[in-house]
């Protein structure tokens, strides 16, 4: 894309398909394989000619989150999990549209689990960033976009960045305050990988803009913090690889596929207790923002605020505790868990610890190598208890 050929107020080739357009991407979905592989999953008794009565029915959008992908969802909620949970409802209300603004451990995940706790509640789900570099393949653009996501241009140059960071704030800005519909956005590019949330400043900046103030431009969008905890994270393995080359100024380049990979694992992988907590809207801490300080330091402040109130929504679990009391030494925590579970998550890091030592390569030392990892993991289940207490202290 030419830089001078963004239209920072044209939204059409980011946005969701609209009605009109829904019925030709679906046919063109119908085509591809694969779409059947990913049907079958859900539903495995349905034939070709079924998936494609279904697929056919959906109109829009909505008719798709509330049709094909929320069951899905809830489908994968009740197979791969122990439960899910959803914190604080009274802090939101079905006729207002807010930013949801999200930690973010699981690509896909996060924000599906949001909407289906939203379908529950006969709530109206919300739109959903996504980033375009998990979009290498047609069929998964396309249902990203039926299901009411908008794209992120991320492979971008420098010239083009602030272009296309001015249309994505124009767009959140118009989906909340003019058309009333709700956003899904990570508070940060990329999944927390040592379970450590922190909010990007960046993105507070691309939200305000530059041209009124911070508070201003902010409480239009009727930001909530949100935060999803897992009891335990499908992909840990593959985060705890990443790290562990890294450790030390090492570097990590990613394999071919392998974004689509941790999709698939996040989908799949057991994941224990799941819980949603909302928080309450930034109005008041937006409008405490000292004015005569500079923008940057506004905007660390505010990042702070949102960081704090994520860390002291955290739903910590018994994965939590055991997992800080081990890495420290310690039975601080004894009273969150019990013998059976110590004894199970233990054996569990052990296991996983072993997996990463058996798919190692060759740039990582095999001496320490499983007291290394151990501590890895340990350290991604044991810093939201971290954040909380820091939180709460």
């Amino acid at each position: 894309m030419v830089t001078d050929q963004i239209d920072i107020f044209n939204f059409d080739d980011i946005r969701p398909f609209n009605e009109t357009e829904v019925p030709e991407v679906i046919e063109r979905m119908l085509k591809e394989p694969a779409l059947y592989e990913m049907m079958r999953f859900v539903y495995p008794d349905l034939r070709d000619e079924d998936i494609q009565e279904m697929m056919r029915e959906i109109k829009s959008t909505e008719e798709f989150q509330a049709e094909i992908s929320g069951p899905a969802f809830k489908v994968i909620t009740q197979t791969t999990t122990s439960g899910l949970t959803f914190s604080n409802i009274d802090n939101i209300k079905s006729d207002e549209a807010y930013l949801f603004l999200s930690n973010h451990r699981d690509i896909i995940l996060d924000s599906a689990l949001l909407n289906v706790s939203l379908l529950e509640m006969d709530f109206p789900t919300t739109q959903i960033a996504i980033g375009d570099n998990l979009l290498q393949h047609q069929l998964i653009k396309d249902i990203v976009r039926v299901n009411k996501s908008f794209i992120v241009n991320r492979n971008v140059n420098p010239k083009e960045m602030l272009l296309n960071s001015k249309r994505l704030s124009n767009y959140i800005h118009h989906t909340v305050c003019e058309d009333k519909t709700s956003v899904w956005i990570a508070h940060k590019e990329g999944r927390s990988k040592d379970g450590d949330d922190r909010t990007a400043s960046g993105l507070l900046k691309m939200l305000s803009g530059s041209e009124e103030s911070i508070p201003d431009a902010l409480k239009k969008l009727n930001i909530v913090p949100m935060v999803v905890s897992y009891e335990y994270d499908p992909c840990d393995v593959i985060k705890a690889n990443e790290l562990l080359a890294t450790k030390d100024g090492g570097t990590y380049e990613k394999k071919p596929g392998e974004d689509y990979h941790s999709m698939l694992k996040g989908l799949t992988g057991h994941k224990g207790g799941i819980n949603i907590a909302v928080g309450t809207k930034l109005q008041n801490s937006l409008e405490a923002l000292p004015l005569d300080k500079p923008r940057n330091e506004q905007i660390r402040l505010l990042s702070a605020e949102i960081d704090k109130r994520m860390h002291e929504m955290y739903k910590l679990w018994p994965t939590n505790y055991i997992a800080y009391d081990l890495l420290t030494g310690k039975r601080e925590f004894a009273q969150h868990y019990s013998g059976i579970q110590r004894i199970a998550f233990r054996n569990y890091i052990r296991g996983k610890a072993l997996q990463l030592l058996l798919n190692r390569k060759g740039i990582l030392k095999r001496e320490g190598f499983m007291k290394q990892a151990r501590e890895v993991l340990l350290q991604m289940y044991a810093n939201p208890v971290i954040n909380y207490r820091e939180a709460k202290s």
